[in-house]
């Protein structure tokens, strides 16, 4: 029920603009744009102290709106996410 209910907000942000972005999502691009190379999920979720299932909803959300790409692994665990360039200038503005 609760990954539902991720599911469905993570839906819903799709549609939001980059001003919009939730507090959680604000705190993983932060980590992600402050990690000298591509992070995992799994690093995001353990410097955040946030769910793997949690970080794993937010990067999929935030890659279908272009604001991360990802660099895939030997398995799904292992794929390595960095902010995208194309909208880092967007993501610094937004975070300071």
């Amino acid at each position: 029920m609760i990954f539902f209910a991720h599911m469905l907000e993570c839906l819903f942000k799709f549609r939001l603009t980059m001003e919009e972005l939730s507090q959680k999502e604000i705190e993983i691009l932060r980590f992600i744009r402050s990690a000298r190379h591509k992070t995992t999920v799994q690093e995001i979720a353990r410097g955040l102290n946030f769910s793997p299932k949690d970080v794993e909803v937010f990067v999929e959300g935030m890659l279908a709106r272009d604001f991360l790409k990802v660099v895939p692994g030997p398995r799904r665990s292992e794929d390595g996410y960095y902010t995208n360039p194309e909208a880092r200038e967007k993501i610094y503005e937004l975070l300071g």
